[in-house]
């Protein structure tokens, strides 16, 4: 959500007066909040107080009719209650006339507001169902047309997706898939891009500006460079940068200027409300973790063949997918060293040299990862990235031998300890069209209590005492969910085993990740340790 207020806030003296270049001062006294920031926070103010009445229950949607209910009634009334409070902010005609009337409904409206102010869902919800449902309830009140949907929904998943660690290829199949036809790039676009206030002239633009960046700011100078309608376009690509990269203490602290107290009062409850850990520093790379991962799962399925009976055909999927897979690691490598210059990864090889090693690739390959800190990490990696150029195929080696995945996960390691909190509740659901069998852990004061549910079978209730339960979650932490991807789909078989586990740590939202035939590393632990599949629950 701040890097949607970044983004209006940067945009806003650009809005009437389009720049077309990255060249140009962030912040300046020229600068102002819109409509853009205001909506935003309202948005956000109406999902706070819709979960101070009731929460979407953990594990069920049986009270989801009645929480959609009240956030559509909450959007309705801050929309209304704060934007009074700013009249003069740049409302559209329409959407003016609904802040101040009594009787509000929705006006059939697909302008770009729909999508400038949605991005608060994908902080909210635990999963991709949950960011529509969302997004549909919130959009709805003023924005009820197809296009309006679309658009703040695209926006939505975005986001939602650059949190969770989707990758840029991943965020534009879906985009493309779903959505709008991303088959162009800024530079074509940006000399006859026209002023446009609608969502299918604004969502696509601000969702490829972001798809080209290297860092949260490059991401907001390329929006600002398409023109149109600046402030918008701005805040939206802002709002899926900061997701994906962060954003640098020293723009938040020059963007948080501009809020007035109001306005800074409902931005540090929503901080408090999501209780946000501390900022990953090297999510770019680590969510590479689950990808690989991933891959090697699929080439272990055991399936020998293609249709025609072509085992290398089958093989070589796979092969094009990692080779695709490891060009992404080593373009956003780059961005990440251009992006951070702090590790000094120009002097990768004096780094090397000063803790006792060379960039022979046989050398980094044994480097033990006791004691190693985060710019000894990145230097060996731009070493064998550089490498490369002499010895072709010896990178993909160290993604197909394990030291890169130790490398990445020692950094994930890293920015993990910062992160660590005290898990309330655990969901683990397996099964299929023939039912499913759950394991629900509530842990309190320093115990736990297992509720096992077979498919047809009386359900175990297992309660551990605090030996036991530091135990249990011991043997979780081992497991090590923090590395995978957010899904794992084999959409090649149409039935068979689905899956979905949720953590929800204290003071924080859940957490979901979710499965279809296709299962993450350390599967089986997950499940003896949730008792799924034993006799009895036990």
């Amino acid at each position: 959500m701040l890097g949607a207020i970044i983004g209006d806030i940067v945009g806003s003296r650009f809005e009437f007066n389009n720049h077309r270049s990255k060249e140009f001062e962030l912040f300046t006294k020229e600068c102002f909040v819109t409509d853009d920031s205001i909506m935003t926070l309202a948005v956000a103010k109406a999902l706070m107080e819709t979960e101070k009445l009731m929460k979407l229950d953990l594990i069920s949607s049986k009270n989801a009719d009645e929480y959609y209910s009240i956030l559509e009634k909450m959007t309705t009334t801050y929309m209304q209650k704060i934007g009074r409070r700013y009249p003069n902010c740049g409302y559209g005609g329409m959407f003016g006339h609904w802040v101040f009337s009594d009787h509000p409904k929705p006006y059939n409206s697909f302008g770009n507001g729909a999508a400038m102010r949605i991005s608060s869902v994908a902080f909210v919800a635990k999963d991709e169902s949950e960011v529509v449902l969302l997004s549909e309830t919130i959009t709805g009140v003023t924005h009820n047309h197809e296009e309006g949907y679309k658009g703040a929904e695209a926006t939505a998943i975005a986001v939602w997706m650059a949190r969770r660690g989707y990758t840029k290829s991943e965020i534009r199949r879906q985009i493309n898939h779903n959505y709008y036809r991303l088959n162009y790039t800024i530079d074509e676009i940006r000399d006859n891009y026209q002023f446009n206030e609608t969502c299918q002239e604004t969502v696509p633009q601000a969702i490829q500006a972001f798809l080209e960046s290297n860092s949260f700011e490059d991401a907001i100078r390329i929006a600002i460079s398409v023109g149109g309608d600046s402030d918008t376009l701005a805040a939206i690509t802002g709002a899926i940068a900061e997701a994906y990269y962060g954003v640098p203490k020293e723009l938040k602290e020059q963007a948080l200027k501009y809020l007035d107290r109001e306005l800074m009062t409902i931005f540090e409850e929503w901080n408090d409300f999501l209780g946000e850990k501390e900022e990953e520093t090297f999510k770019v790379l680590t969510k590479y973790i689950g990808k690989f991962e991933r891959l090697d799962s699929f080439e272990g399925r055991g399936v020998a063949s293609d249709e025609s009976g072509n085992r290398e055909a089958y093989l070589q999927i796979p092969t094009f997918q990692f080779n695709l897979l490891v060009n992404e690691f080593v373009k956003e490598f780059y961005e990440f060293s251009s992006a951070n210059v702090v590790y000094e990864l120009t002097r990768y090889e004096q780094i090397l040299e000063k803790h006792g090693f060379t960039s022979s690739n046989q050398e980094m390959a044994r480097v033990p990862l006791d004691g190693l800190n985060e710019q000894m990490i990145l230097a060996l990696i731009m070493g064998v990235i550089r490498a490369e150029r002499c010895h072709e195929g010896e990178l993909n080696d160290f993604f197909k031998n394990g030291v890169m995945m130790k490398w990445l996960k020692k950094l994930k390691d890293i920015d993990r300890q910062k992160q660590l909190l005290e898990i309330e509740e655990i969901y683990l659901e397996v099964g299929g069209f023939g039912g499913y069998d759950s394991s629900h852990v509530i842990f309190n004061d320093g115990t736990a209590e297992i509720n096992v549910t077979p498919w047809l079978k009386h359900p175990v209730k297992v309660q551990l005492n605090k030996e036991e339960t530091k135990k249990f979650i011991s043997d979780f932490y081992k497991i090590h969910v923090e590395y995978w991807d957010a899904e794992y789909m084999d959409r090649d078989i149409l039935d068979g085993t689905q899956w979905s586990l949720v953590v929800k740590e204290k003071g924080c939202r859940s957490t979901s990740w979710n499965g279809s035939n296709m299962f993450p590393p350390n599967w089986d632990q997950l499940l003896y340790l949730f008792r799924i599949g034993a006799d009895d629950g036990k």
